[in-house]
């Protein structure tokens, strides 16, 4: 009996996380693209890759901090 609630528990929690984040996706993208201000989502977007090369970058200073490697660290301080 113990087993049986315990794995209906598991599988209700489970469930309810993924529907949250469903619908959290949803609310998302509803947001976006229903926005009345086009340049929203273009800075949204903007921010986004400014993030992701910033993080590249300093991964690849502290590779080169760490490693010697001429191909990879050329260019880098």
């Amino acid at each position: 009996m113990i087993k049986i609630f315990l794995i209906l528990a598991f599988l209700f929690t489970n469930g309810c996380a993924i529907m949250v984040a469903k619908e959290t996706a949803k609310v998302v993208d509803i947001v976006l693209d229903d926005d009345p201000n086009p340049n929203k989502k273009k800075k949204i977007i903007n921010n986004k890759k400014k993030k992701e090369k910033s993080l590249k970058e300093r991964a690849k200073e502290f590779y080169c901090s760490k490693v010697k490697d001429k191909e990879k660290c050329e260019g880098v301080q």
